[in-house]
Formats: C-alpha cells, sequence, structure tokens
C-alpha cells in the first residue's frame, strides 16, 4: 500500500473495536523518564537497544488500550529510535543551541532530551491517532499503515518547533482580587508557566500533527 492509499480498506473496515480505556496517569511519563535514562548509560549500542524496548513498549500499550495489535514488523517501525526525520530535527536543535550556548556542550543534553520527547510524542501522538484519525477497521496494525503513521509522527515533532504553528490557546482564570505582592505574583508566574510547559508541548504536538495528517493523502479523517 503506498503513502496516498488509505490505510483501512473497505474489507477491513467491518470489525467493530472495544472502546479504550483512558490512558493510565504518569505512565508515558515514566516511560519517557526511561528512555532519558538510558542515554546516560556508557556502553556502546546499549542504550539504543534500551530505548528500542521502551519505545516497544510505549506503542504496545498504546494499542493494547483500543483492544488492537501490530505485527512484528509494524512494531519495529515504530520502536526504531532514528529515523531520517529526527536526524534532521537533532542537526537543527544542536545548530541552535551551538551558537547560544557554546560554552556548555550541549550535545549530551540535548540527545537525552530528543529521546525524551520523541518518546513522549510516540506515546501521545500515537494515542491520537487511534482517537481521532483511525477509521474503524482491522483489529491489527500492519508495516505499511505503521510506516505512515511513523512519518507522520516524526514530521510533527519537527514541525512542533516552527514559529508559524498556532496550536489552541488556554485561558486561566484569575479571581476577583489579587492581594499578592509583587514578589509572590512573579514567583507564583514562573511556577505556574513551568508547570505548563507540558501542556504547551502537547497543544503543540497536536496542533502539529493535525495538520501533518490534513496534508497527508494516506489518511481518512474520522
Amino acid at each position: 500500500m503506498s503513502a496516498s492509499e488509505s490505510v483501512t480498506s473497505p474489507a477491513t473496515a467491518t470489525v467493530a473495536l472495544s472502546p479504550s480505556s483512558p490512558p493510565p496517569a504518569g505512565r508515558l511519563a515514566v516511560l519517557t523518564a526511561y528512555a532519558v535514562a538510558a542515554t546516560a548509560i556508557p556502553v556502546p549500542f546499549v542504550p539504543d537497544r534500551v530505548i528500542v524496548m521502551v519505545r516497544g513498549a510505549v506503542v504496545h500499550d498504546v494499542m493494547a488500550r483500543h483492544g488492537l495489535s501490530l505485527t512484528s514488523d509494524a512494531r519495529a517501525v515504530l520502536a526504531e529510535p532514528d529515523s531520517e526525520t529526527r536526524t534532521r530535527l537533532l542537526r537543527t536543535a544542536e545548530s541552535v543551541a551551538r551558537r547560544l550556548l557554546r560554552r556548555l556542550r550541549p550535545l549530551g543534553v540535548l540527545t537525552a532530551a530528543s529521546r525524551g520527547v520523541e518518546l513522549y510524542a510516540l506515546g501521545f501522538l500515537l494515542e491520537r491517532y487511534l482517537s481521532k484519525t483511525r477509521v474503524e477497521g482491522a483489529v491489527r496494525m500492519h508495516l505499511e499503515e505503521a510506516r505512515l503513521v511513523r512519518d507522520a509522527i516524526d514530521r510533527a515533532v519537527v514541525h512542533a518547533l516552527s514559529p508559524a504553528l498556532r496550536p489552541s490557546q488556554t485561558t486561566q482564570g484569575e479571581g476577583v482580587e489579587d492581594l499578592r505582592d509583587e514578589l509572590t505574583r512573579w514567583i507564583d508566574a514562573a511556577l505556574l508557566t513551568s508547570a505548563a510547559l507540558p501542556s504547551y508541548l502537547e497543544r503543540r504536538l497536536e496542533a502539529a500533527f493535525d495538520e501533518i495528517v490534513a496534508q497527508t493523502p494516506g489518511f481518512k479523517g474520522v
């Protein structure tokens, strides 16, 4: 099946799927931490192998919660940590970081951070794909569909960095009157802003992924 074809067909569109269970709170965050920690293992080839296993576990978890399975080669495509898109993303990030942080040798930090963001995006956007994009179809994901989804997720991670992207906005409620002193207001603002970063990342990933899906003929909207 080519990328221009739908990921489902009339022959497979009659399988009824059980409703998915909600993502377990914190599980994806813990698995992301495993991926970040794996980059610190000082043994050649071991970090990549660990990340493959963690990514594979994330994929299995998301698929299983939707009552779906995937073939071994489909899992391998989604679990593989390296791709052409990822290489391009890391090179761009390294270039920017080297200009801004020349004295801090950011390569190791960037590698760990990129692994973490990619793994979180994998779980988060695969969940979005199965919930919002994939039409009711076969209970098994095959290689071609996995390639299509993997490419869209990788491209979404890159596109999420675009300043032209316009994610959905959230508003924070305000009290009737603010009795805080100036220092307290600044401290609260710093703490609440940092706490909102994961939500901000998710909204950017969602917006980027939705744009990629809309532009890719191989996807069929719900």
